[in-house]
């Protein structure tokens, strides 16, 4: 859906007609139709014959719109506008969207480029002051937008240029020019752009299924897609040969979308997807996933341990074990991984002290003797390296890259396919993070109208999970990977810290800094990365963060958890709350789960653990006050809940 100057004028022009009683408006050159052809499109306008259009029922709602904010003084009359000025398009839409999403409030991201359109009113709230919020138009026209569904039909040259064209995210800058082919194609939510303006592009679920239609489609007729011929394509494939007529057939044939058995072929499969999209308007969430340095460092320790073991029957990657992979190796072969351990050293130490831990690193050979050096008493710094190997494989477990098992009375760790999957890209491409919002910049064209910003796009590129305008093969394989993991919830002390301080929206990445001291603003970063990971938050483009459903629980059920706990919730003490409640007993007045004491091994069995790890997960669990003696009660209940949110 786009709206610039001469499609307004153009709505305002057939709205007029109509106020004169005219049937239609009649344009007298072919010259004047691109934006009245543009607007049938978008189902605002309806072709009644060659050169003549009638509004739709939204056509006439977005015309009135107009109307009453250019009389309220809200926006200039669309005569008045620049040629080129985007009133309404994807990103300004999405900026609506993500404000209703956040209790009406855009944030400083957006909220210039709405006022710019109209669509700002001040409000006074008690407690909360004068805040800028969007208005009742910006909702109409969202609503205008929603319901105002758009035509589908591409034409040869439209075809050759989908064809063509990178599909994004890419800069607007790689968009090939193609005359108004980008405005048509927004126009039927094929390609959407960047808020707040328009600096990345790329295709939407439905372009995308539209481009790989346009690559294997033989374009011998002048109209190669519309909705008669994906109707008539659907018929054929699900009905038979006989629920369509003979000019349908040849139709078919001669775009080559079914074979002489009536078998979709490659163009007809991806049209058949295109048309399930396109009259479902069914799309995808957007999911994301997180792998930092030191997680990807243990699948490579997992891996060698196990080859070790070959060799060795004895060693087996127990965390004890991949403690002394990781740590007893020279400091010189992991500069990678310094980072990270700053980052866990200035958590404990503070962040006053990052000059002095940055010295050390240029004076000790292993990160034995740098963590020795600043943890003297006892055995101090051994635990501290063990709890961060012991944190890596709850987040590898949690994201379905690892998975913990009984092995001769010992919990040991295996790479999940998943895990081989990354390992192997680290290998290929080089040990690097893999953030949150670079996966997202890709999952989030799976939307109806969207396109990353540029710091997602950004971060998706140094990650190598963007580049030559599309997805890179590692880019698509933690898109897809992003969707198909099983999720187990796992929390931090640090990330229950910060989701304990955001409420369910209208709350701002900026807002959070606030409420931490600056030295943390680091830390917050890498905590919203793995919340958003995790699936409990959604940072949407105007940077406002939602707690999403399952975030919503996981709050909830922790919110008596004290916050000395290094892992209030991990994801084998979750594998322990479903293997209770398959023994157990519901109580649903009491809101709690039952497990007679004979149970508990059979339970033990099913979690897939050995029985000390298994205890030492209930520890936690009562810790965080998720089960009692002998059941799981109703914090416990809302935990399993929010598993089957994520999932």
């Amino acid at each position: 859906m786009v709206i610039r100057k001469e499609h307004a004028l153009a709505l305002l022009r057939v709205r007029e007609e109509e106020k004169n009683e005219a049937p239609t408006c009649q344009l007298f050159v072919k010259s004047e139709e691109p934006p009245y052809l543009e607007l049938e499109r978008m189902n605002l306008l309806r072709m009644v014959r060659p050169l003549e259009y009638s509004l739709t029922y939204w056509g006439r709602v977005l015309a009135n719109i107009i109307d009453e904010m250019v009389e309220k003084g809200l926006i200039p009359h669309p005569s008045k506008w620049d040629e080129d000025f985007r009133w309404l398009g994807s990103e300004v839409l999405m900026m609506i969207e993500t404000a209703i999403e956040n209790d009406d409030i855009p944030g400083p991201l957006t909220e210039g480029e709405l006022e710019k359109r109209g669509f700002i009113e001040e409000r006074k709230v008690e407690k909360k002051g004068v805040f800028k919020a969007v208005n009742q138009y910006a909702k109409d026209v969202y609503e205008v937008f929603k319901n105002a569904h758009p035509r589908l039909i591409i034409d040869r040259e439209l075809c050759e240029y989908i064809k063509k064209m990178p599909p994004g995210p890419a800069e607007s800058s790689m968009l090939p020019a193609g005359g108004r082919f980008p405005i048509l194609m927004g126009a039927m939510r094929l390609l959407a752009f960047s808020v707040p303006t328009s600096d990345i592009y790329a295709l939407t679920a439905l372009g995308k299924e539209i481009k790989a239609a346009c690559e294997t489609i033989a374009p011998t007729l002048e109209t190669v897609i519309s909705e008669d011929i994906m109707d008539s394509l659907e018929r054929a494939v699900y009905e038979g040969f006989d629920a369509v007529t003979d000019e349908e057939k040849e139709v078919l044939f001669e775009l080559a979308l079914i074979d002489d058995s009536g078998n979709p072929l490659p163009a007809g499969e991806h049209l058949l997807e295109a048309y399930r999209i396109w009259k479902e308007r069914s799309f995808k969430p957007v999911k994301s996933m997180n792998v930092e340095i030191v997680d990807a460092e243990l699948l490579r320790g997992i891996e060698e341990v196990w080859k070790h073991h070959e060799q060795d029957p004895s060693t087996l990657p127990t965390v004890d074990e991949l403690v002394h992979y990781l740590f007893y190796k020279p400091l010189k072969e992991y500069k990678h991984l310094l980072e990270h351990y700053g980052r866990r050293l200035y958590q404990d130490l503070g962040y006053q002290k990052k000059e002095e831990i940055r010295k050390k690193f240029s004076e000790v050979k292993t990160v034995e003797e740098l963590f020795k050096s600043f943890y003297e008493k006892g055995n101090e710094w051994y635990k501290k390296m063990y709890d961060i190997v012991q944190e890596s494989l709850y987040t590898l477990e949690a994201f379905n890259l690892v998975r913990a098992e009984e092995h001769e009375g010992k919990k040991v760790h295996y790479l999940t396919d998943y895990g081989k999957k990354v390992l192997e890209d680290m290998k290929k491409r080089g040990f690097r993070e893999i953030p949150a919002v670079a996966v997202k910049a890709i999952t989030i064209t799976n939307k109806e109208f969207a396109s990353p910003n540029v710091d997602w796009y950004n971060k998706g590129v140094n990650a190598l999970l963007i580049g030559g305008g599309a997805p890179t093969e590692a880019g698509k394989m933690y898109a897809d990977m992003a969707y198909e993991i099983r999720r187990l919830p796992h929390i931090t002390r640090f990330e229950l810290q910060v989701l304990h301080k955001l409420p369910e929206k209208g709350f701002f990445v900026k807002d959070l800094y606030q409420h931490f001291d600056e030295t943390w603003h680091e830390e917050i970063e890498y905590a919203l990365n793995k919340l958003e990971a995790r699936g409990y938050i959604d940072i949407l483009q105007n940077e406002a963060i939602i707690l999403t459903e399952a975030g919503k629980l996981i709050k909830r059920a922790l919110s008596g958890t004290p916050e000395g706990l290094a892992n209030p919730i991990t994801p084998l003490a979750v594998r322990v709350l479903e293997a209770l409640r398959k023994v157990g007993t519901l109580y649903v007045k009491e809101q709690k789960i039952r497990i007679l004491p004979k149970n508990i091994k059979e339970a033990i069995k099913l979690s897939g653990l050995d029985p000390e790890s298994f205890e030492r997960e209930m520890v936690i669990l009562r810790a965080s006050n998720l089960v009692g003696k002998n059941s799981i009660n109703e914090a416990g209940l809302l935990i399993l809940e929010a598993l089957e949110k994520l999932n």
